[in-house]
């Protein structure tokens, strides 16, 4: 019995340390993005196999001002009057916590004290092994405090501002007890995903479900149709991704299509450089 306890406390904590000694390291291409999450809450996370060691690291592109998260305007009342503080400056924000994660689940920060500086990158590792007691999908919400810097009075706490946190919804962790065939998890229909993250400033990727190997044409264009980017992908079967750089282009709303035998998906991207 104290073997088999020994044995138990000794796998935990050397997850633990794999954790640790691989931890999620900041992507700096992201650093010229606008406030983002990656993979967002579209593509969401990866399936967890049960009783199978599951690691995900989330990249966070932390927001320059408040309208990157809560839009411009976004008014508060003041003394009675409603301010636009959507053009403040993000001095902080904090993960408080993360919700609806698996009590078998940890999580990971590369900044240990969980505060992240304004427009700037991070990211949060979420690891564990999932039991039967965790099998089916788990709705995640990331809970957020954030700083501001208000020119008269100094940096402010949004949650004092607002009386709640703020939190990011729609992240949802499924554990299933066997693999999903390749044919189950895309159901081999030819689709093409909303490039993220959307808007952008320098960077986004575009993933594709293929039902077969070979070539597609991928074009951009502006508005005026002036053609941005042509080039032939060499697909997979199943999933696949486009990588953009749209580092020589300017700000706009422009479209991109994916075309082949099977026939053709376009849709609108917003490039922000602002």
């Amino acid at each position: 019995m104290k073997k088999s306890l020994l044995f138990t406390i000794l796998f935990s904590l050397s997850l633990t340390v794999l954790a640790q000694q691989s931890p999620c390291v900041p992507d700096a291409s992201l650093q010229d993005s606008t406030f983002g999450l990656w993979p967002d809450t579209i593509q969401n996370l990866p399936i967890a196999q049960l009783d199978t060691y599951y690691e995900e690291h989330i990249q966070i592109k932390t927001p320059a001002t408040v309208g990157e998260v809560m839009g411009d305007p976004y008014e508060i009342d003041v003394l009675g009057f409603p301010v636009n503080i959507a053009p403040l400056e993000i001095d902080s924000i904090k993960l408080v916590g993360v919700n609806g994660l698996p009590s078998v689940m940890s999580t990971y920060l590369s900044n240990s004290d969980s505060v992240f500086m304004g427009n700037d990158i991070a990211c949060v590792t979420l690891f564990g092994t999932p039991g039967v007691d965790e099998l089916g999908a788990h709705d995640i919400s990331l809970i957020i405090d954030g700083w501001i810097n208000v020119s008269v009075i100094g940096t402010v706490s949004l949650y004092d501002q607002l009386g709640d946190y703020e939190t990011i919804d729609g992240y949802r962790l499924v554990v299933q007890s066997e693999m999903v065939s390749i044919d189950e998890n895309y159901n081999l229909s030819f689709s093409v995903s909303q490039n993220s993250p959307n808007p952008f400033s320098n960077r986004t990727s575009i993933e594709f479900n293929s039902t077969t190997e070979g070539e597609y044409l991928f074009s951009v264009v502006n508005l005026l149709g002036e053609v941005q980017d042509h080039r032939i992908i060499n697909a997979n079967y199943g999933s696949n991704k486009i990588d953009v750089d749209a580092s020589a282009l300017s700000s706009g709303i422009y479209f991109y299509t994916l075309s082949n035998a099977q026939g053709m998906i376009t849709k609108k991207m917003i490039i922000n450089k602002n």
